[in-house]
């Protein structure tokens, strides 16, 4: 696209950011404005593209794009965590197999990764054995509103004993409520969830939000709970969260309820 057609085609809001940009930036665009042959050199820079310039070398720089975890890193920030951050947290030991299967298996297309960092989700290996909600407690249970024993650790309760964070596996899974899901029951949340994606258990979610703090020291769902796919011995969904003070809570009820504290929260299928 020619230079004219880029200025023709842009919108006017689009040129006044740029414009406030190389402001801010201090870049006098005046020598440029009132050269012909400076104006010329611009013009087939934009066309080009923008290239970085190497100067010492009068040369374009080619880029491109990290690979692997750089990538994810690079996207995604704090939100991605890696299996070497992991494994110092908690001494996690995965055989070969795993770590073959987590470096085949990381998401690494683009899309995936953008559309991970718009949804505010994280993106975490999960632990070297499937672990239940009463062996993330186990991880570290200083982090656990209920140290020890707690309504879910009784018999009847199966879903802390059968509901699963799969070992070895990566999860990525939203870091707060989706958007406006508070002060609705469960029906109508499940009409916020969108296609390709899942509610999480009450162990994956209570995984995700107490390695990142491990991992990153932040704290996640302060003040805040979101309902799980776990179902209690009463068939409540079971809602995780306000974990601001420091000892995450689970908890069984809001069932069927809606509370302007209570959401929902999803994950990748």
């Amino acid at each position: 696209m020619k230079f004219a057609n880029l200025i023709k085609n842009a919108d006017l809001d689009s040129l006044a950011k740029l414009w406030r940009k190389l402001g801010n930036a201090k870049i006098d665009l005046t020598p440029i404005m009132q050269s012909p042959a400076k104006f010329r050199n611009f013009q087939v820079f934009v066309e080009a593209g923008f290239p970085k310039i190497d100067f010492t070398k009068s040369a374009v720089v080619e880029f491109t794009l990290p690979e692997g975890e750089e990538l994810a890193r690079l996207i995604l920030g704090d939100d991605f965590i890696s299996v070497e951050e992991i494994v110092k947290a908690y001494g996690f030991q995965y055989t070969d197999a795993q770590l073959e299967h987590l470096a085949r298996t990381l998401p690494t297309d683009m899309d995936t990764l953008q559309s991970t960092k718009a949804d505010d989700c994280m993106l975490i290996p999960g632990p070297p054995s499937d672990m239940t909600l009463l062996g993330v407690r186990d991880l570290d249970n200083q982090l656990f509103c209920s140290k020890t024993g707690g309504w879910y650790s009784k018999d009847k309760e199966k879903f802390a004993r059968t509901d699963l964070v799969k070992a070895g596996q990566w999860l990525i899974i939203r870091k707060s409520p989706i958007a406006n899901s508070k002060s609705k029951n469960w029906d109508e949340q499940q009409d916020m969830i969108e296609s390709g994606n899942r509610v999480p258990n009450a162990p994956e979610m209570s995984y995700a939000v107490t390695v990142y703090y491990k991992v990153r020291n932040v704290y996640l769902l302060g003040n805040v709970y979101v309902r799980t796919s776990s179902v209690d011995a009463d068939g409540h969904h079971v809602s995780v969260g306000d974990f601001d003070s420091g000892d995450l809570r689970v908890c069984n009820y809001w069932h069927g309820t809606r509370d302007s504290d209570v959401g929902v929260s999803s994950a990748r299928e």
